[in-house]
């Protein structure tokens, strides 16, 4: 018969009626899906039919690119420009933009993940102040973060750094680069998916202190 072929025949598949809509809705919003949590079914999902049909899918109706990329053997998938290209999506969902505070912060975690190369990837209010406070580089972290440096700050001052965090790595979170266990304690945990950061921000991270006021991130 005439018109059998269909390109994107995995689209009638069963997990495709499960779970293609919220990958795909994830995918557009700059989510970053792995095997974990709640993103444990879109990833099977994506896992399965990323090579019979998904990524031509992306790149044929949308001219962006469904990847998928890895950190410590831990894979993850979200879409990326192609080169020159902002692809066929609107600019409100292609899109987000990051102050040049939350990308440094984001290069710090990506630091601490690769040097817990073998332990938990949690960590805890205590671990960020000590390398804000006691770090080598704290004059940097406390002028960055409270906007001075100086040896005491107040209670609103602790507490305004402290919640600036917690909006960072919530953004985070809707990224996939984080998990946050309890958002009072600011007890977290580093994802796979924030190696994207050594991608996106590779010149960023080679000249550390040279840095413009926002960068895009898709």
């Amino acid at each position: 018969m005439e018109n059998d072929y269909t390109p994107y025949g995995f689209l009638s598949a069963d997990l495709a009626r499960k779970h293609f809509a919220d990958a795909d809705i994830a995918l557009k919003q700059g989510r970053h899906i792995q095997d974990y949590g709640s993103d444990h079914k879109l990833f099977v999902f994506l896992d399965e039919y990323y090579d019979r049909g998904l990524k031509d899918y992306y790149l044929e109706l949308f001219k962006i690119r469904l990847v998928r990329d890895s950190s410590d053997r831990n894979v993850f998938y979200y879409l990326d420009f192609l080169e020159d290209s902002r692809g066929k999506l609107g600019k409100d969902n292609r899109y987000r933009e990051l102050e040049a505070e939350k990308i440094l912060f984001a290069i710090l975690l990506l630091n601490l993940y690769k040097e817990k190369f073998f332990e938990d990837k949690q960590l805890k209010w205590s671990d960020l102040e000590m390398i804000f406070k006691e770090s080598e580089h704290k004059g940097y972290w406390l002028t960055l973060l409270y906007g001075k440096h100086k040896k005491n700050y107040t209670p609103n001052e602790e507490d305004g750094v402290k919640s600036k965090v917690i909006r960072t790595l919530q953004a985070f979170q809707r990224l996939g680069w984080v998990h946050i266990i309890d958002r009072d304690s600011v007890h977290f945990e580093i994802l796979p998916a924030i190696e994207r950061i050594s991608r996106l921000y590779a010149d960023v991270i080679e000249n550390i202190d040279v840095l413009d006021t926002t960068f895009e991130l898709f």
